[in-house]
């Protein structure tokens, strides 16, 4: 891995009308030698915004859960995709139409918070 520190790449998050949800995806890469933890996420488009992941229950239905705290091991990188880990942005502030953007702030434990320009896009 070629980097330093915590980078994060690829973001992307999908439309969704003001009042409603949309998703943010990404790549969360740790250059550093030792271990961190991604602990919050922040943007003003929506007036909460949580990580989470999707998982397959028992009956086979798909469902979501809250991430509070996400592992980023040293010298790895984490995918954030559909029907896996994303940002869950809940109750947006306004309508987020193909071809916008917006800033997220991820938050780490040890790491400076990192700041994403994210392009809505279908």
């Amino acid at each position: 891995m070629a980097g330093e520190g915590i980078e994060v790449q690829d973001a992307w998050a999908r439309p969704g009308a003001d009042g409603r949800m949309s998703a943010a995806y990404f790549l969360i890469s740790n250059f550093n030698s030792e271990d961190d933890q991604l602990v919050s996420v922040e943007t003003d488009v929506a007036q909460s915004a949580e990580v989470h992941e999707s998982y397959e229950r028992e009956e086979g239905m798909m469902s979501m859960r809250e991430v509070p705290r996400l592992d980023l091991p040293a010298q790895s990188t984490v995918r954030f995709e559909q029907g896996g880990l994303h940002v869950m942005l809940m109750q947006l502030t306004r309508q987020l139409s193909d071809g916008d953007t917006f800033e997220l702030t991820l938050t780490f434990e040890k790491n400076d918070p990192v700041t994403v320009e994210v392009p809505v896009r279908m």
